[in-house]
């Protein structure tokens, strides 16, 4: 409770900042940007030019100039490890980021801006070197004892550790979730940052959660440690919602084979990750066959309940680029976007995606095998300040890094060049914006083209608009489905009924209703 008290004391010095309104708009309409805080933008130039908050605030424009809409942080709470995970207390802000200040004005600039902010909560457990933690296993008799969970037969606090990317361990314990006193510390925490300064004025708190590693019933300890999607994730769900109506709540699905449509019950989550989709796009644009995507697309939108979605990526910080899987080339890296942009889910793009950022996991014996996958963003053609540096830190994957100096694949190098990777996001993602049936509309998908062509309609009452995406490394002409006065949206024109198609390419044709 103290330390909630101190939070609240020092956000409110900034009252003056409580100009933003809260965002109040349907996740349908979102086009959402992940970030990982530590490997985007410095702001005050430390040793390591760490991204921070400040870094944060800074880069607003150039994502409210993309076209986003909501940001996705992962955690921003106190840990060792650089990607935020297995973190400590979530009633305070990493030091290395700034503090709860620094974030309310962040939250506020976003909102001004009508950016929506969903963060990274880990509820499962926590550090093993947090206070709590600490204290839970130095004193058996201690109050806090039975917050964590413990091995009867072997006398330990149930969890893993692992080797961070400084050589340092990191050990995590799970929380017993059957106690209700850690329950509640647990979803005390989440709603603290729904309105930090506790004023009743919801426009610096943030708009929802990305859950992580979220099970329906899980499978460790006794009785699953309390962590089930109706013993835990309803009730603090229903809490979360009575602090804050429409907040976001969005689960990442720890079986990633499954659309985790299980969670998106009436009390619990109101999205989940399109995984297996993410995975058959990948798939696809390696293959030149388009029907793992069919595939994966029709039963994720069998297995949707009403009023509820998935949030759609093409890539995020657990798998290699995108670019890389299809080998750097950037016009399919432009049909990926095109699949992602088009889909009936709101998309989320992975921080430096849209300029083609390359990295494939490493084998570093720690947690800095993933760091060629997360990069420091590249603002520069060549690594200069705003740039983090933080992977330096990490000297084998800094010598073997994928960014260079000079690559083409920065912001710096493609900003207003109109066949840019860049661009064509920008683009993209105004098109989306701009269109109610790619925002909002029904999705059938069209049988009888090639095996490498995807052909959806995306249609509300007023607008239809058919999307053809070829695979394959041949040009194809496709008929269109019924398309009297046809023409298309991107400003191309539709010959007789059908359209051409380039290999590796994409249309997106507006029929009339």
């Amino acid at each position: 409770m103290r330390r909630r008290s101190i939070i609240a004391v020092a956000v409110a010095t900034h009252a003056s900042l409580a100009s933003a309104q809260v965002v109040d708009r349907p996740i349908a309409d979102d086009v959402w940007y992940s970030i990982m805080p530590i490997a985007w933008r410095d702001s005050d130039g430390d040793p390591y030019r760490d991204g921070d908050l400040g870094g944060l605030i800074d880069s607003l424009p150039y994502l409210e100039g993309l076209g986003i809409t909501g940001i996705w942080l992962t955690p921003i709470f106190p840990s060792p490890a650089y990607h935020g995970y297995q973190h400590a207390e979530a009633d305070r802000i990493n030091p290395r980021f700034g503090d709860a200040e620094r974030f309310r004005e962040f939250v506020l600039a976003a909102h001004a801006r009508g950016i929506k902010v969903l963060i990274d909560f880990v509820a499962y457990g926590i550090n093993r070197d947090s206070d709590i933690a600490r204290a839970a296993i130095a004193d058996p008799a201690g109050s806090r004892r039975g917050w964590i969970s413990f091995d009867s037969r072997r006398g330990e606090a149930i969890g893993y550790a692992f080797k961070t990317w400084t050589g340092e361990t990191v050990g995590f314990v799970n929380w017993d979730l059957r106690n209700p006193a850690a329950a509640d510390r647990v979803r005390e925490w989440a709603i603290l940052w729904l309105d930090p300064n506790r004023d009743g004025d919801l426009a610096d708190g943030v708009d929802g959660y990305r859950l992580d590693h979220v099970w329906r019933r899980y499978n460790k300890g006794p009785d699953g440690l309390g962590y089930h999607l109706v013993e835990f994730w309803e009730p603090w769900a229903r809490a979360l919602r009575g602090a804050r109506p429409g907040v976001l709540l969005v689960a990442e699905q720890a079986q990633w084979e499954t659309t985790g449509a299980t969670l998106l019950t009436p009390d619990g989550f109101d999205a989940t990750f399109a995984k297996p989709l993410q995975a058959a796009i990948r798939e696809s644009l390696g293959s030149g066959d388009a029907t793992p995507i069919r595939d994966a697309l029709a039963a994720a939108l069998a297995e949707l309940p009403t009023g509820k979605t998935y949030l759609a990526t093409i890539g995020d910080h657990d798998v290699d680029r995108i670019a890389s899987v299809v080998g750097g080339d950037a016009r399919d890296a432009e049909l990926a976007a095109a699949i992602l942009l088009s889909l009936p889910f709101p998309p989320c793009v992975y921080m430096g995606d849209e300029v083609g950022m390359l990295g494939v996991k490493g084998d570093y014996g720690s947690d800095a095998n993933d760091i060629p996958r997360r990069e420091p963003f590249k603002w520069n053609a060549a690594a200069s300040p705003p740039m983090s540096d933080y992977a330096r830190r990490h000297a084998a994957s800094y010598d073997a890094r994928f960014s260079r100096d000079h690559d083409g694949r920065s912001v710096e190098e493609q900003v207003g060049k109109t066949d840019s990777l860049l661009e064509v996001h920008r683009r993209l993602i105004a098109l989306r914006r701009s269109s109610p049936a790619l925002r909002r509309g029904s999705c059938r998908i069209l049988l009888g083209p090639p095996p490498g062509v995807l052909m959806i309609e995306r249609a509300t009452p007023d607008e239809r608009l058919v999307v053809v995406l070829n695979l394959s490394r041949h040009a194809a002409t496709i008929p269109l489905p019924d398309a009297g006065s046809a023409h298309d949206a991107i400003s191309r024109e539709v010959v007789g009924g059908s359209c051409i198609v380039s290999a590796r390419g994409y249309r997106m044709i507006r029929l009339s209703p």
